[in-house]
């Protein structure tokens, strides 16, 4: 099923997607929600980048400027996170007694593993201890990194890094540990279907890339919205899934927001493009409440 087929380009839009700089369209994918006391400006975010993606458009930086605090997913900049990470993989991410990434998954997939393995020169025997579902999200990474994509480009990095030079306040909108439990506490189930989802993945990711940057160059969240729908599919495990990974975290991002829009400071928040698009989307959700959300043009 495409569904099953293609999580992966859905987990790589949620949480590592490589997006340029907007250069299409009359739209930036930013949105600005006011109140009469604040304005939160509100962008998507990617955690890999490369140099080309910089400088941004201008509005992005000036609403960055106008803002006394950047709110972000998780400050993964801070060394104290990034050593809960580091813990939390070991404690949570690790498959129990001699159970190990061979004997978990079916023979025929584990076959096409090595098989990518091999030919990607990826070190298999140092996942093998690892839960499915890290797995694929760690191949997923080391697969746009030998595509030249780069953490340290990030569009997330790019703002932290700003806001740390110039003394801004920095919110976190989940914790580290909200974010791995995502993967770390994955169902069984869909074990099989990550790895799979990834290898077959790899076999389109250009593609994929190309589309889905596309839709950011035009601005068009819709366009995002029924990418991500398709790749969804109607299997009850993939559907779980999809609302456990954004349209949950959505809800309590929407929150925040309106949360912000009550008091009188300007925030500039970037999160995961993923999260503003459609009817479960922080825009929509935003707008269901009566709060004037705008998109930002050019």
């Amino acid at each position: 099923m495409k569904g099953q087929r293609r999580l992966t380009a859905l987990v790589i839009l949620l949480l590592v997607v490589a997006v340029q700089t907007a250069t299409a369209g009359d739209k930036l994918f930013m949105w600005q929600a006011e109140s009469a006391t604040a304005t939160v400006t509100m962008v998507g975010s990617i955690h890999v980048g490369q140099a080309g993606f910089f400088p941004l458009a201008d509005p992005y930086e000036k609403a960055f400027a106008a803002a006394s605090v950047l709110a972000v997913e998780v400050d993964m900049t801070d060394p104290a996170v990034l050593q809960e990470s580091a813990m939390l993989m070991m404690q949570k991410g690790m498959l129990p007694g001699d159970e190990t990434l061979q004997t978990r998954l079916e023979p025929a997939l584990y076959a096409r593993l090595e098989t990518y393995a091999q030919e990607n020169n990826v070190p298999l025997a140092m996942y093998q201890k690892f839960k499915p579902g890290i797995v694929a999200m760690m191949l997923v990474m080391d697969a746009y990194q030998k595509q030249g994509f780069d953490p340290e480009l990030g569009i997330d990095k790019h703002f932290l890094d700003a806001a740390k030079a110039a003394g801004k306040e920095i919110r976190s909108l989940e914790t580290v540990a909200d974010q791995l439990d995502l993967f770390l506490e994955i169902d069984d189930t869909l074990d099989d279907i990550l790895v799979a989802e990834f290898l077959d993945q790899t076999v389109d990711i250009k593609a994929e890339t190309a589309e889905m940057i596309g839709y950011w160059q035009d601005g068009d969240a819709e366009g995002l919205d029924r990418f991500l729908q398709s790749e969804i599919g109607d299997t009850p495990e993939m559907v779980a899934f999809y609302r456990t990974l954004l349209d949950d975290r959505n809800v309590a991002m929407a929150d925040s927001v309106a949360a912000w829009l009550d008091g009188d400071t300007d925030i500039f928040m970037a999160v995961g493009a993923g999260h503003y698009a459609g009817e479960n989307g922080i825009v929509a959700l935003l707008q269901k409440r009566g709060l004037a959300v705008a998109q930002v043009g050019k």
